[in-house]
């Protein structure tokens, strides 16, 4: 069980397909997130696939920290997979923030 002192490091990257390139967009984010989910330092992660005023999509990811956060991105495969991403998305409505957030158990049922 987590303790109020309990701390993860969050990822955010959202971003909008141009058009005609959504499957190849959702295939990098399916990639990227499967590759995440080995990575050391990885707790949990979400993708993001609607509801968005803008319409993008992309991943949410929870880290033990930003040092492996940051490891995992700085790898080949990622930077790769980024670069494709990039040029099938639309620059302006791309959106990469990351925070420090404690935990908070859920609620008990």
């Amino acid at each position: 069980m987590a303790n109020a002192d309990t701390r993860v490091y969050v990822r955010l990257s959202l971003s909008q397909a141009k058009p005609g390139n959504e499957a190849a967009v959702a295939k990098i984010e399916d990639d990227l997130m499967a590759f995440f989910a080995k990575q050391p330092g990885y707790l949990h992660g979400y993708q993001i696939v609607g509801g968005d005023s803008e319409g993008r999509v992309g991943r949410l990811t929870l880290w033990e920290s930003d040092q492996h956060a940051d490891q995992a991105a700085q790898t080949e495969h990622v930077l790769s997979q980024r670069s494709q991403l990039i040029m099938l998305i639309e620059g302006d409505l791309h959106v990469e923030d990351s925070w420090i957030a404690r935990v908070v158990e859920p609620a008990k049922q």
